[in-house]
């Protein structure tokens, strides 16, 4: 809720007017009108034909959905072929600075957005945006120089009022806030995001009762979020209202497991209780949230200063996997290997998370890119072969774990799905033979030892099916007599 206000990608149907609105979905065809019945000696008028899109606007079409789906740097290629046809086109140059941005390369993304301006200089998008990256730059100033010029063009842009208010509370300019939350509440009443912006400012000026008013008034506009729950606990928590403060951290945690200021205020409530081992283990979860936001804030850094560093958008590609933002993984690591084509670990992490997208289509070139580099490179046969098996492309599968085992002979994941291959075709004895090599290379693994139960029992050797059925129910046991009793 509090991040780059960024004006979406515009759409092709905006490309004849003036001034760029917010898109919709993508209308339909209009249907031609009801026609009245006309003389038997006339007849209809034909339909119009719709005009058919230029090389130009084919290219942006393609960038836009390439963009909508998150993959950012194969949209700015898209984009930038558009602009080579249609150099004069704004709206090209304007999605290209929006790809720009979302890649966190500030520097392009502003060069985007100034080409804009000079082909329009009314463009009130391009300079809201424009004026958000210079707040990522910290270039206040010019920021509101930016803004002061989008409010001109539009008296009633309401995320420049928000942006404006967001950088005069950080300059602490609090008179400026009052008049731009006054004006943005009068033009949206209903705005979660002025509410906690005056939420914010109560809190400032030590008035709790008034920010909890206020902040409650956000939530009660925005139920998910989860930021605005921290700030009402921070204020439960001067009201001495506790127990109220606990909750409302559950509430935000419930909502963004990530968020490690709910774990602080949490672990501070529970202090303030007497509940010593519900602090201290609340602590341990910010701690641990922190040290990971403090590398993912590093890794920005770098990337800000310098945009095509591969190794730092590799390293917040993997900060991004371990919170579970594979979405946003996928783009850094989509970056890393355009900056870095020769990288064959790039491409199979690009792959691996392709793979738990359950993008398959994508999984399959990143996983190929990796062994055109290194032909025996025995992970990416493995991991072409899972997802070859999910595409129920068996034959396919079975080349690259066979690959996959003869590489790496201890691969128990490759044995055990190249058994199921080998028992889905009827061939149980090869599956008996790769199942027996999964179990020897990891005793404990459950699922193998279950298949080649089946498959000896499919080929009749029901003194070895028993054993393995044996072996399983021992390590049931044993795995049940490891989890702890509840208290």
């Amino acid at each position: 809720m509090r991040g780059l206000w960024l004006i979406p990608a515009l759409l092709l149907g905006a490309c004849d007017s003036q001034q760029p609105a917010p898109p919709a979905q993508p209308a339909a065809p209009a249907s031609p009108p009801a026609l009245i019945a006309p003389a038997a000696e006339a007849p209809a008028p034909p339909i119009p034909q719709a005009a058919a899109p230029s090389p130009a606007q084919v290219k942006l079409q393609a960038g836009l959905e390439l963009a909508a789906k998150g993959r950012y740097t194969e949209a700015v290629a898209a984009y930038q072929q558009a602009a080579q046809l249609a150099p004069g086109d704004f709206l090209i140059h304007y999605n290209l600075g929006n790809a720009y941005a979302r890649q966190l390369d500030y520097p392009r993304a502003i060069q985007a957005y100034l080409r804009v301006l000079k082909l329009d200089s009314t463009q009130v998008s391009a300079r809201h945006n424009l004026a958000g990256l210079y707040v990522r730059q910290l270039n206040y100033a010019q920021a509101i120089i930016e803004h002061r010029k989008v409010l001109k063009l539009d008296p009633n842009h309401l995320s420049t009022y928000r942006d404006l208010a967001h950088i005069y509370f950080t300059r602490g300019e609090y008179p400026q806030v009052e008049t731009l939350l006054a004006r943005g509440l009068k033009l949206a009443p209903e705005d979660p995001e002025f509410y906690w912006m005056l939420g914010r400012m109560r809190a400032k000026e030590l008035k709790h009762e008034e920010a909890l008013k206020a902040f409650q008034r956000t939530v009660a506009l925005d139920s998910t979020d989860a930021e605005t729950l921290v700030e009402m606990a921070k204020t439960l928590i001067k009201l001495e209202r506790t127990q109220e403060a606990v909750d409302t951290c559950k509430r935000s945690i419930a909502l963004n497991a990530q968020g490690k200021d709910a774990f602080f205020i949490l672990a501070d409530a529970y202090r303030r209780l007497g509940k010593k081992d519900e602090s201290r283990q609340a602590l341990e979860h910010f701690k641990a949230l922190d040290k990971e936001e403090v590398e993912i804030r590093k890794q920005l850094r770098i990337i800000g200063n310098d945009p095509d560093d591969h190794e730092a958008r590799a390293m917040l590609g993997l900060l991004y996997i371990r919170q579970g933002k594979l979405v946003e993984a996928a783009e850094e690591y989509r970056q890393a290997v355009h900056l870095a084509p020769d990288s064959l670990r790039y491409y199979n992490n690009l792959g691996n998370i392709y793979l738990r997208l359950r993008d398959y289509d994508q999984a399959v070139p990143a996983y190929e890119e990796a062994l055109r580099l290194a032909p025996a490179y025995p992970e990416a046969h493995y991991n072409l072969g899972l997802t070859r098996l999910h595409q129920e492309q068996f034959a396919e599968a079975q080349q690259s774990l066979e690959k996959a085992l003869q590489l790496s002979p201890d691969n128990a994941d490759a044995s055990y799905y190249l058994g199921l291959i080998y028992a889905r075709s009827g061939n149980f004895a090869r599956a008996a033979a790769v199942l027996e090599q999964a179990v020897r290379s990891r005793p404990e693994f459950l699922d193998a030892r279950q298949k080649l139960a089946v498959s000896y029992l499919k080929l009749g050797r029901y003194e070895e099916s028993k054993k393995e059925v044996q072996a399983i129910e021992e390590l049931q046991k044993a795995n049940a007599d490891k989890v702890p009793a509840r208290k």
